[in-house]
């Protein structure tokens, strides 16, 4: 493989370096320590680790390590005062800055290519870039104190995050057999990637203080030793078991939106098109939940790309039907039909790959959105919470089937819970609109604005919950916040018409279709 970095061009299997056409010379440990730190640019490399490719094994010194990053240095002239190449993470290691690209080493020696080629079709060794499915280990906790009242605590909260872990299908998860191996152990998070393959770690410590119980709960990236996560709860003794579900409500959300965010921000130096299935399906996540076409547009050509890769992905399948949902109901595409039926194929293909996947399920429950079938929908939403009975989402998907079924009481109860699960969900708009139709069916105007607003404020909400914020203050009588609203609603989509609102609640619920429609004519939309 080539490896080009401005100005720089680094020829691995011909052990050269050149810069600008010309060669660069380089003494041997040097170069190797050049090729470790290049291919590894998306991660930190410890000093173990150049210790183990560079001296291959042998025991040097300190110095000697700093000795050859500072002869890198002067080659590439960077400055350990402002590095613009090489980086030193105090306590890790080293991590390599520059935007590398791939050049695959197929071109006539005596040519140099101006441009890098397509390597869409070459057989790329990625290797080193780690892109396989994430896995995680959950380890024993800490405890201190005396908490002789309940014996094994440090044992039994993991096992239970390990078992809710699990119930999401799509990350690997270390069996407690395994993990629990490290009980009693300083951890060493290098020793948990290298033992137990492990990408992510997850650790704790519980304190007892008199009646008082704390817990605090980190997730860690165990390759480059990064918090990616970190929660701490208190609670009274005898609120002990409210506090491990709470817990491990929060760790399914971090799991679902942490650990994929934090995948995805690895792939920088990554062209889209080198990725595997697994860092395709994250990136496509990735733009799937910035809830936009254009985002939309990018995360189907991702998610495609995965399942190109690896038509079995359960997950990248309801990926596909996720985006083709969007193109339907924000009718990004004129066929709405079409894009309907595509939707509920990829949801389709998803259960039978995997039928127990709560996200698969979600997706099912809302092609019979698409229906305008809220009752079809409920079986796959309650699907989804027994699959894994922290599931935001799953509530999201039963609290809006409920509203438009009138059972008011239950989709308030369920679109509390989901908010609670997950206090900065990308569907918390959604979350928030379900209580804005439950108040304007109980008559409590006052509090549907509250709610409608909140959700057309979130950042990430679309058109159609501005317009339900001006529906909510036109119900209340003011009618010149109302119009400010609609002003903001055709900001965000200058198309945003009648026919789009009312496409947004069900055509079975006729009398929230019915104020939908009177508000689209008094307010001109």
């Amino acid at each position: 493989m080539k490896y080009a970095f401005e100005p720089f061009l680094l020829d691995d299997a011909r052990r050269e370096l050149r810069c600008e056409g010309r060669p660069v010379h380089l003494q041997p440990q040097v170069f190797d320590l050049l090729c470790l730190m290049v291919e590894n640019a998306h991660r930190v490399v410890s000093r173990d680790e150049i210790i183990e490719k560079v001296w291959k094994g042998r025991i040097v010194s300190e110095d000697a390590i700093s000795s050859r990053i500072r002869d890198l240095r002067r080659v590439l002239v960077d400055s350990s005062q402002d590095p613009h190449l090489i980086r030193t993470i105090r306590g890790h290691g080293f991590r390599f800055m520059g935007d590398v690209r791939l050049r695959a080493s197929v071109q006539p020696e005596h040519i140099e290519p101006e441009n890098p080629p397509d390597v869409r079709h070459l057989p790329l060794d990625l290797s080193g870039l780690d892109q396989q499915q994430p896995s995680i280990a959950v380890l024993p906790f800490q405890r201190n104190g005396d908490m002789d009242r309940f014996e094994a605590i440090e044992e039994a909260i993991p096992r239970e995050l390990i078992m809710t872990l699990a119930s999401l299908r799509w990350i690997k998860v270390v069996s407690h057999g395994s993990a629990f191996k490290f009980r009693g152990r300083q951890i060493d998070l290098t020793e948990v990637n290298r033992i137990l393959k492990a990408r992510y770690c997850l650790t704790g410590v519980i304190d007892m203080n008199g009646n008082q119980i704390t817990i605090d709960t980190e997730l860690s990236d165990t390759r480059s030793s990064e918090v990616v996560w970190a929660l701490r709860r208190s609670a009274n003794i005898d609120d002990i078991h409210a506090l491990r579900a709470e817990i491990a409500a929060n760790v399914i959300m971090v799991a679902e939106l942490e650990i994929p965010q934090h995948e995805t921000s690895s792939l920088g130096l990554v062209a889209a098109e080198n990725l595997d299935a697994w860092s395709s399906m994250h990136l496509g996540f990735h733009y799937m939940s910035q809830f936009s076409q254009s985002g939309n547009a990018m995360a189907e050509k991702m998610l495609g790309r995965a399942l190109s890769l690896d038509p079995r992905m359960a997950r990248a399948s309801a990926g596909m039907a996720f985006v083709h949902f969007q193109n339907a109901f924000m009718r990004y595409r004129p066929d709405y039909s079409t894009e309907a039926d595509t939707a509920r194929r990829f949801a389709e293909q998803s259960l039978t790959l995997q039928p127990r996947d709560p996200f698969a399920n979600f997706m099912m429950g809302r092609c019979h959105w698409l229906d305008h079938d809220p009752e079809g929908s409920k079986q796959w939403f309650a699907q989804s919470v027994a699959s894994c009975p922290n599931y935001t989402w799953g509530y999201y998907g039963s609290s809006w089937a409920n509203v438009f079924t009138d059972d008011f009481e239950t989709a308030l109860e369920q679109a509390n819970r989901a908010i609670d699960l997950s206090p900065i969900d990308p569907f918390k708009p959604g979350m928030t609109g379900n209580k804005m139709w439950v108040h304007i069916a109980q008559d409590d105007l006052e509090s549907a604005v509250y709610w409608a607003e909140t959700a057309a404020r979130t950042p990430w909400s679309h058109a159609g919950m501005a317009f339900f914020a001006a529906m909510s203050n036109w119900l209340k009588g003011d009618v010149e916040k109302a119009g400010w609203w609609v002003t903001e609603a055709r900001r965000r989509n200058p198309k945003l018409g009648k026919a789009h609102v009312l496409a947004l609640v069900p055509a079975s619920s006729t009398r929230f279709r019915s104020i939908l429609a009177d508000a689209a004519a008094v307010l001109n939309l």
